[in-house]
């Protein structure tokens, strides 16, 4: 059986390691440069800036079991409620999933089904094919931007998935730089500010993340990152500005960050077409969801 994941963030690297049992011959499609998702990680040289999801704090039993699952492995450490990384948060999704399964930097922009088999085509004209079973892992508005031919009821509910979105500033220098958190919170655009050196003990590299409200990103979700990162620097007063200065800023915006609604179901699995999909809108909302929906559709038995 001849297995494709679309998208390795969270939903697709737990799909796959629910599925590795089973199956041999897997292939997980990421049109990023890893894995991660809003799991991410940026490298600068040895250093770890976790931008998106910074650490876990489970509200359910299921993730508390997962987390717990990760500490024993060494790739998170439990601190009270909440779960911290010790070598970057992309580093879950890695532990998830054999990276030689891996097609990155590879966007799928087309799946068709034909004589009982999926072929994908990249948006380089790349084509992959004869695979039995097609999962589909990323968010819905991405689904409905491909060519793929779906059930009109399922379009009509992926349609009403809507999305908070979220912009990052990453600020990162091998100054000693320290930020006054409590007068950056001044200002009304910031929601979270992620001292990273210091959750990784860092003395000779300083860098913070900051996260806008998800007010400030849905309104300029539709710019360029540049654009919205000299809209979000402009609100700062000049001295904020001039200590900024003293960082390399490397802007990102997650557009589809959190889902603002769920379906009322687990998975979507069409058997007469062997396609699946699972993620962070179903039955509950986000981690959880993503985490629920990726094992029980990989928990299916399959012919």
């Amino acid at each position: 059986m001849k297995i494709a994941i679309i998208g390795a963030g969270f939903s697709g690297c737990n799909l796959y390691n629910n599925l590795k049992e089973k199956y041999e011959d897997i292939t997980i499609f990421e049109k990023s440069r890893g894995v991660g998702g809003r799991l991410s990680t940026k490298y600068i040289e040895d250093k770890f800036i976790d931008h998106g999801t910074s650490s876990l704090i489970p509200i359910t039993d299921d993730l508390k079991m997962f987390c717990l699952d990760l500490s024993s492995n060494g790739v998170v450490k439990a601190k009270y409620d909440e779960f911290i990384p010790k070598n970057g948060i992309n580093q879950i999704c890695k532990f998830l999933i054999n990276e030689k399964d891996l097609v990155k930097n590879c966007k799928i922009s087309k799946a068709q089904f034909e004589n009982n088999k999926w072929i994908l085509e990249d948006e380089n004209h790349n084509i992959y094919k004869d695979f039995d079973l097609l999962f589909i892992t990323i968010p819905a508005p991405q689904i409905l931007q491909m060519q793929i031919k779906l059930p009109n009821d399922l379009k009509e509910k992926l349609s009403n998935i809507k999305y908070d979105s979220i912009f990052s500033l990453i600020l990162h220098s091998k100054e000693d730089i320290k930020l006054d958190k409590n007068l950056l919170y001044e200002n009304p655009d910031i929601q979270n500010i992620i001292n990273n050196s210091r959750k990784y003990l860092y003395k000779d590299f300083s860098s913070y993340v900051i996260h806008s409200t998800r007010e400030f990103a849905n309104c300029v979700n539709e710019k360029t990152k540049e654009e919205i990162c000299e809209i979000f620097l402009s609100n700062f007063d000049d001295e904020t500005k001039e200590l900024f200065e003293r960082f390399t800023i490397i802007a990102h915006l997650w557009k589809y960050a959190f889902a603002k609604t769920s379906l009322d179901m687990p998975y979507f699995l069409n058997d007469e077409r062997n396609l699946g999909i699972c993620g962070d809108y179903f039955s509950h909302s986000n981690m959880e969801a993503a985490l629920l929906s990726s094992e029980l559709l990989g928990s299916v038995k399959y012919s």
